[in-house]
């Protein structure tokens, strides 16, 4: 009898994440996927997101602005971190979306493919900070454009 309230107890701590309206807390839940599936971002990705810092700026659904600072290497996600929004951390980029759009892509059964159309139709807003990162950002933008074309 004892074991039931502990089950339930169990199961319910076990889908609270998943049932939480918290888009900073769902997205932490994500990266440890998203870096199992890492050696599979295209090359042309990984040299626009690969080894950057990023600060991450989410508009919630009320309104409200959400900060996250994400540090990329070799396209896998070794740091991921809500930050206040005065926090200085040098980010090399500096991207944002509303949460809808966030929730969508990760939602989705094609994340890769729904990142792009959202940056594609200006859902997702991305800006390198600091001239080297405009270029790079500016080449790998044009690769990855290349490469839909052709269906790489």
């Amino acid at each position: 009898m004892k074991k039931i309230p502990f089950i339930l107890m169990l199961l319910l701590t076990m889908l609270m994440p998943v049932a939480s309206a918290d888009i900073v807390n769902d997205l932490n839940l994500k990266v440890n996927e998203y870096n199992q599936y890492a050696e599979y971002v295209p090359s042309y990705l990984e040299s626009l997101l690969g080894n950057e810092v990023i600060k991450l700026v989410i508009v919630t659904d009320d309104g409200e602005e959400r900060y996250i600072k994400a540090i990329t290497e070799d396209a896998y996600i070794t740091t991921f971190e809500e930050v206040d929004e005065d926090t200085d951390f040098d980010a090399t980029m500096i991207v944002g979306a509303n949460e809808a759009t966030v929730r969508t892509i990760i939602r989705s059964s094609d994340p890769l493919e729904e990142f792009i159309a959202a940056k594609d139709n200006g859902e997702i807003v991305i800006e390198p900070v600091g001239i080297v990162n405009t270029v790079k950002y500016t080449v790998a933008n044009v690769v990855m454009k290349v490469s839909s074309l052709f269906g790489l």
